[in-house]
This record gives C-alpha cells, structure tokens and sequence, in this order.
C-alpha cells in the first residue's frame, strides 16, 4: 500500500499545471519583444557561461524567472533542429519517400519540445516533497540544456562542411558531457536534496 501511494499519479494536479503552464507559454509568447529578449538572453548566457550552476540554481530554486529567456532558448533549440532536418532531407531525401521526408521534418520540428517536457513532466509527478511548478521545471531542463542546443548548431555545421567533425567532435562530446553535469544538479536543485541533507544533519545535532 505505501510503494502504491509513493508512486501513485496526482492527475488533478498535472492537468492543473499543464493548463497553467499552456496558458503562461501562450501569455510569454504574445508579449515577447524579439529584439529585447534575446538581448536579455544574450546577456544571460554570458553570465551563465561565467557560473552555469549558479545559474540552473536560481531557476530552480525560483530565484529568477527567466521563462521568457528559455522560449527564445527554445526558439533557437527547434530553429537548429528542424534546420538540420531539413537539410538532411535536402541531401539524403532521394533515398526515402516523400512520407519518410515530411517525417523527419516534423521530428526535428517536434524532438526539442520533447527533449525538455518529457524530463519535465517526470520531475513534476516525482517531486513531491518539494514542490515546483511545471514553468520553474521546464525553465530549469531548458537552461541546462543550453549545451545541447549549441551541440545542434554544431550538426548544422557539420552537415554543411564536410571532414569538420574532427575538430567539432570533441567540442560536442564535451558539451554533451556538461549538459549531463548541469541537469543532474538541476535536478538535485528541483527535488531540494541539499536542503534535505542540511535538515538531517541540525536534527542529528539536536539529538
């Protein structure tokens, strides 16, 4: 009964937060000022590039909202991934049929959305003991996969200069390596096991 309870789906609360979080991203969206977000996103990355885990801290930890930096992270994650796909398509698609092209179009379309809600919906029915809302999760997977997102436009360079994956391999496999790194204390961030531990630690010194 406990593992049953321990595991079981708030459906309420998702629906709640996903409609929330709709509602938000379509609010985000009519107010962005192009020119001026992505100067703000610009001059975050830079700070962010100076101390990423500081940075995935405060959005985690609901420091900073920075929800309208991540849509234009986002824009530039789908821009590079269905430019690659394209591309692809461009080059390879005489090999497969025009289903098969449309598809591959659409999964680069589709794979950053996915690459960062299906993450961020698993935290949000995991984490209960430290609640967060389906915006500060989202934000927080987005932004510490900002080396995922330079990693597409590397592809695309890839894609279009031939023999540059020599030098460009590296810098992907390192930047792969830091996502990791990022999300996972991302993640730690979101689920509050820090403060967790300190809690255990002054209960134990009380005792």
């Amino acid at each position: 009964m406990e593992n049953e309870e321990k595991f079981s789906v708030d459906t309420e609360n998702l629906k709640t937060e996903t409609k929330e979080t709709v509602n938000q991203v379509k609010e985000s969206i009519k107010n962005v000022n192009l020119k001026n977000d992505a100067e703000e996103t610009k001059g975050f990355l830079k700070e962010m590039f100076s101390n990423p885990f500081e940075a995935v801290r405060m959005v985690a930890t609901e420091e900073e909202n920075v929800f309208k930096k991540v849509i234009i992270i986002m824009a530039a994650f789908i821009l590079a991934s269905a430019a690659y796909a394209i591309i692809s398509v461009i080059k390879y698609g005489e090999f497969l049929d025009i289903f098969d092209n449309i598809m591959t179009i659409v999964a680069g379309i589709l794979y950053p959305v996915a690459f960062v809600l299906a993450p961020s919906v698993i935290v949000l029915i995991l984490n209960k003991n430290n609640k967060k809302s389906l915006i500060t999760i989202i934000s927080t997977i987005a932004v510490a996969s900002v080396p995922v997102v330079i990693n597409h436009f590397i592809d695309l360079v890839e894609i279009l200069v031939s023999g540059i994956s020599i030098i460009t391999g590296p810098i992907s496999t390192g930047l792969s390596a830091v996502a990791m790194i990022l999300t996972y204390f991302g993640m730690k961030d979101l689920f509050g096991i820090e403060e967790h531990k300190i809690k255990v630690v002054k209960m134990k010194q009380e005792e």
